[in-house]
């Protein structure tokens, strides 16, 4: 493969789409658009219908806007979906470096606030995976009036450390690449469970080539500045950060939905049941088969949980 023009990648999301058996309606591309937030540049994907009730979708750590592609094939003819590459992460814009020092899901909240005034559509449904989630959990705590359902995707107020040291792991053996086949191999070790065609997709959308190889479009600083904070000062900020993730969980009246992952890294069944349990109005639902990356490994499953649930709470 070499570095060609994305501008339509249709024939890309076909295949994908025939090897995992998805069938959906229609094989439609989003369109692109950039927005100014702050000090960054921003890329998000819109699926089209805006007359529909609007999904906005944020994904996890080393991922992109295209996560959720192969689902909102699905849900597009009954949702607005806009899914927005966060910072450093797709074709938005790195960090500083100065705020490479800064708490990532401190600011990827904030982006998400200035994100959801750009839109400005009086009520979403907000969904997010990873520090996504801790965002949308944030952003549906503090705007109740602008949130009218909540997806919690493999996300708590605590997580799994092994989930994110995996992934981690994996983007540092495959930083750079001599060519986009290797990464394919690479690929294919980490997740054998996903079809060629499906991690091409995903790779596709995930790298970029430049004069020394292929390599991530993810920004590969390390976060907050890890790398120089003692192992005593990450617990214990780690435990603050629970401490008031559980108290924002707890106040969230909005209709929320957690996924959870059959073979998650990332979430605990402990914490799962818990946050359903101390939220007001939360449902748990366990995806067979899934290893944390829901939107990626079960489109279909995803696809009819979130229709579901989304139907259920606009119903008069």
């Amino acid at each position: 493969m070499t570095a060609t023009s994305l501008a339509d990648y249709t024939d890309r999301m076909r295949a994908c789409a025939e090897a995992i058996d998805l069938n959906p309606p229609a094989i439609v591309l989003p369109t692109d658009h950039f927005v100014q937030l702050g000090a960054l540049r921003f890329h998000y994907l819109d699926w089209g219908n805006p007359h529909l009730p609007h999904l906005v979708l944020l994904h996890g750590g080393g991922l992109t806007a295209h996560t959720w592609d192969m689902a909102a094939l699905l849900l597009r003819d009954h949702f607005h979906i806009v899914a927005l590459d966060l910072r450093g992460h797709g074709d938005t814009e790195w960090s500083s470096d100065e705020d490479v020092l800064r708490d990532l899901t401190d600011m990827v909240t904030e982006d998400v606030e200035l994100f959801m005034a750009h839109l400005d559509y009086d009520r979403v449904a907000l969904g997010g995976m990873a520090f996504g989630g801790v965002s949308a959990m944030r952003y549906a705590a503090r705007h109740p009036e602008r949130v009218f359902a909540l997806l919690m995707v493999d996300v708590g107020p605590e997580s799994m450390r092994e989930g994110g040291q995996s992934t981690q792991q994996f983007h540092r053996e495959t930083d750079i690449l001599d060519r986009f086949e290797d990464f394919m191999e690479r690929a294919m070790r980490f997740n054998p469970t996903r079809k060629p065609a499906h991690l091409e997709y995903s790779l596709t959308h995930s790298l970029k080539q430049t004069p020394e190889g292929w390599t991530w479009k993810q920004d590969p600083r390390p976060r907050d500045n890890g790398a120089l904070v003692p192992e005593e000062t990450r617990l214990a900020n780690n435990e603050k950060r629970a401490k008031e993730l559980w108290a924002l969980v707890a106040s969230i009246t909005t209709p929320t939905l957690v996924l959870r992952g059959e073979h998650t890294k990332f979430l605990s069944p402990e914490v799962a049941v818990r946050v359903v349990e101390v939220m007001p109005n939360a449902t748990l639902v366990t995806v067979p088969g899934s290893t944390g990356y829901i939107p990626g490994d079960r489109p279909k499953d995803f696809a009819r949980e979130v229709d579901a649930f989304l139907t259920h709470v606009l119903q008069p």
